[in-house]
């Protein structure tokens, strides 16, 4: 015993010594967590090799990456796992040391068809690119990447930014956020405590608004300005935007808005609680816990509410995720963004029509021409070069164009005063001749696809679509392709720092107008070797499109497209539009 006493009073000073650092780190913790974004100021960081960088909550390391530096995977929350599933983002917790940000954070949980599970649940993550000078307050211009809110991640190399902040001069960043229905989440057991934040279920918009208060405590230390910050997205990334735009929580969080190719798709809160409701019970069968769909809604109705939070969190987001149907490219059928009345409005997309949304400002707004030739391509039925092939994709892509610009600038225009800029891109898309400057077959089956704008707008030569479709981008299109993506990144550049794409030396594009015969969309062409612009006065409604089929086609064509036309469903339009 004596001797246990000795080696206690030897060892007391470092014991003592240990228990001093372990408070001075827990209040020098505790101390970080209360710093408000008002009362902290940063210095620029040091621009050497290893680009220090204090942040709110810590010391990044970047590096020199081509033309700019670089910080990957830096958190913007702390990781949305055990208890905090199904609840909105935290702040990240601060961190001793230096953190290298040489790699990407992982990217959401997601189930992508041959690849199997990929990603993770701790996926709250951004990635920074800059300009290589000392300069500061630079535009700062957010990426959401696409995928239908399901799939995607920003550590495509679609959507690294190397060339915009090269070309552009302005501080870049993509960033991750929860996908699917690790994203978008309502069930009453698991939903219905908490903050309201928690009970929305729109988690994944909740990631991306903390993302946005991430760079506004935080972007000034690496040389942007926080009050001028431009969010875009195509696709899913698009939906995103849109519900920015609406949600009372990102107000003044960003000063321009570009969306590209999206849909107003917006679901009500109880198809949430249904497709949840469903999950659970495919859950149920997949586990052998019940038979069939009868037998599971059995079950549930024995099960109390904590069992149902206690069964479905017990799953893993890969479990989870494998038991949802899935569309396209892997993307799952399963609706998010929802009318929850606190995160986003009960009234949905048509609060824009009122001019009291949360967040007007100057917006670019657009589609491409041939927007879902992408999927079609992929299909058996109809056959690829065909003439119903060319019918149903053609018309299909025109109710795409209603959804995510026709209709919504529209309403926008009714009472907003900011301008709205909208574009349609047609690089790729045969001409009146039938030709197009893709090469082999590529016009046709593919056109302006969804996703094609990307490269121009953001201006990476490689693109992941490329490994999917084959090679677009050819030494014969190169010339008029250049020059095609050296406008669409100016025109993105000046909306970036002013809010207007408009500047010297380019076409002008005008604001839409919703006046009758008024230029409304500007058209992105070019040739093999020079640019092909020009301006649609047209604006398209689902009937305007119906008439046109109805016009151009006679039976038993006419039937036989609009059966193909009953697809558009899922995507918000009703049966009987489409008759």
């Amino acid at each position: 015993m004596s001797s246990i006493i000795k080696l206690a009073y030897l060892f007391s000073p470092f014991i003592r010594l240990f228990n001093l650092i372990k408070r001075r780190v827990t209040t020098y913790i505790s101390n970080l967590h209360k710093l408000e974004p008002a009362n902290t100021t940063f210095k620029l960081g040091s621009w050497h090799d290893n680009a220090l960088v204090q942040t709110k909550y810590g010391l990044v390391s970047g590096f020199s990456d081509k033309g700019s530096w670089c910080w990957k995977g830096i958190p913007y929350a702390d990781s949305p796992i055990g208890s905090f599933r199904w609840k909105a983002p935290r702040n990240p917790t601060p961190w001793i040391g230096t953190r290298n940000t040489k790699k990407f954070g992982n990217s959401a949980a997601q189930y992508m068809p041959f690849l199997g599970p990929i990603g993770s649940e701790d996926c709250l993550y951004l990635n920074i690119w800059r300009p290589k000078t000392p300069e500061t307050e630079l535009p700062v211009y957010l990426y959401i990447h696409g995928g239908g809110n399901s799939i995607g991640s920003s550590a495509d190399v679609s959507y690294y930014g190397n060339a915009i902040v090269e070309k552009s001069n302005l501080l870049y960043i993509s960033v991750n956020y929860r996908l699917g229905a690790m994203g978008w989440f309502m069930h009453p057991a698991v939903t219905s405590n908490g903050s309201p934040e928690d009970k929305s279920g729109n988690f994944g918009t909740l990631d991306l608004i903390k993302a946005l208060e991430w760079v506004r405590d935080n972007i000034e230390a690496f040389g942007g300005n926080p009050n001028n910050v431009t969010i875009a997205g195509e696709s899913g990334g698009a939906f995103n935007v849109f519900s920015l735009l609406i949600s009372p929580h990102a107000k003044r969080l960003f000063h321009h808005a570009i969306a590209e190719s999206g849909l107003s798709l917006i679901g009500s809160t109880n198809t949430a609680v249904a497709q949840s409701t469903d999950l659970l019970i495919n859950l149920l069968i997949k586990d052998h816990k019940a038979k069939n769909h009868e037998d599971a809604e059995r079950i549930i109705d024995k099960m109390s509410e904590k069992e149902v939070d206690e069964y479905l969190r017990s799953k893993s987001a890969f479990k989870i995720l494998k038991c949802i149907p899935k569309m396209d490219f892997g993307m799952a059928e399963w609706r998010t963004v929802f009318t929850d009345g606190t995160v986003l409005p009960k009234e949905g997309y048509a609060i824009f029509s009122t001019g009291d949304w949360a967040n007007m400002v100057p917006i670019i707004i657009g589609c491409t021409k041939d927007e879902l030739k992408l999927f079609g391509n992929f299909r058996k039925d109809p056959p690829k070069n065909t003439r119903m092939y060319d019918l149903v994709w053609g018309y299909r892509s025109l109710l795409w164009r209603v959804s995510g610009l026709d209709s919504l600038v529209y309403m926008m225009n009714l009472k907003a005063n900011v301008p709205i800029y909208a574009y349609r891109f047609d690089w790729g898309s045969p001409g009146k001749d039938g030709v197009s400057v893709l090469p082999k077959g590529m016009g046709r089956n593919f056109g302006a696809h969804h996703f094609a704008e990307i490269p121009f707008f953001l201006g990476m030569g490689k693109t992941s679509i490329a490994l999917l479709i084959g090679k677009t981008h050819t030494r014969r299109n190169r010339l008029g392709r250049e020059r095609l993506k050296d406008l669409c990144m100016n025109y993105l550049a000046n909306f970036a720092r002013t809010g207007n794409p408009n500047g010297e030396g380019l076409p002008l594009w005008y604001p839409w107008d919703n006046t009758a015969g008024k230029d409304k969309i500007l058209v992105f062409d070019a040739s093999f070797d020079d640019l092909r612009i020009s301006y649609l006065s047209d604006m398209l409604t689902v009937k305007s499109i119906m008439d046109l089929i109805n016009l151009e086609l006679k039976e038993p064509e006419l039937g036989k497209v609009l059966s193909y036309l009953d697809e558009m469903i899922p995507f918000g339009f009703k049966e009987s539009e489409l008759k």
